[in-house]
């Protein structure tokens, strides 16, 4: 059994992986541990990790990277044993920031591992593990932080096909989208019941914020067996002037004029029109169905505490 299987995305957050590389030749090596490294390329990438996976058998595997990468290495082990460890390089990094694990330095010039890295492997080495609850979505697809239909889910998608990085990138885009922004017609169904309106955002919360530090579900915890839906039914325009990087208010989430958050843990979702879904950071197509579950402890996350 391999000691560490660490899964790095390279163009995660725009930043210089070289003291990552350099830390497995000094710190791995030396202490006599076994381990692998699997380099994303966005081409067949899941297959790929999952064969290596069940090759190696590592007790910890570790996600170099944002939210999309740790989704990746979650949907890889989801109900095993093997503990995942994080450290993240990403853009926005939500899930580092809902967990406490401090965000590595943009773009680390440096070949020897900054503190906050060096921090980042010390919580690993700890293995404090927390119990985390997955978000099922159609089947095939799986959350570990928040996914969204919508205005954020369209900027997610011009942020990867116009190759934009970091939170300036994505200030720029949302301007772009936020001039032809539209509500969206739904049905939601949840434990036999029909509720329908109209809102610019859906979004299926597994925690409370954006990478950004925008609260979209206070309420929500990583591991209580539910997830929310939140419907954003109103855009804050003045929120929005005092800061392009959050789309909602301190005290949106308590309007429900402004806001409607359903707990649940099954839902159906139907659109009037086929819409922009992203997963975690990364948009996974257009549709008008999305079925939802929750999925309890499916994975062993290393926390700080």
């Amino acid at each position: 059994m391999t000691n560490y299987l660490f899964v790095v995305n390279p163009i995660a957050g725009g930043n210089d992986k070289s003291s990552f590389y350099q830390f497995i030749e000094d710190e791995i090596k030396t202490s006599n541990l076994s381990f692998e490294i699997f380099a994303t390329t966005g081409y067949d990438d899941e297959l790929k990790l999952q064969k290596l996976y069940e090759k190696v058998k590592p007790k910890v595997i570790v996600a170099i990277g944002g939210d999309g990468t740790l989704q990746l290495v979650a949907k890889t082990v989801k109900k095993t044993s093997t503990k995942i460890g994080l450290m993240p390089f990403g853009s926005a990094n939500g899930m580092a920031k809902e967990l406490g694990i401090p965000k590595i330095p943009d773009r680390t010039l440096s070949l020897i591992p900054s503190e906050r890295f060096m921090e980042c492997w010390q919580i690993i080495k700890n293995e404090h593990i927390r119990k985390i609850d997955l978000v099922q979505i159609n089947k095939k697809n799986f959350s570990i932080h928040l996914s969204d239909i919508g205005l954020n889910a369209k900027i997610v998608k011009r942020f990867e096909t116009e190759k934009a990085r970091g939170y300036l990138g994505y200030a720029r885009l949302f301007i772009k989208e936020l001039k032809q922004r539209k509500r969206i017609s739904y049905q939601l169904f949840i434990n036999g019941k029909r509720h329908a309106g109209k809102g610019y955002m859906i979004v299926l919360a597994n925690a409370t914020m954006y990478g950004t530090g925008a609260v979209i579900n206070p309420a929500g915890k990583l591991n209580d067996g539910f997830f929310e839906i939140c419907i954003v039914k109103q855009i804050n325009l003045i929120a929005l002037l005092r800061s392009l990087m959050s789309i909602f208010k301190v005290n949106l989430r308590k309007r429900e004029d402004l806001t409607k958050v359903f707990s649940c843990k099954r839902a159906s979702i139907e659109l009037k029109c086929p819409e922009t879904l992203q997963i975690d950071g990364e948009a996974i197509g257009e549709t008008k169905n999305v079925e939802v579950k929750i999925i309890p402890d499916a994975i062993n996350m290393i926390t700080p505490s």
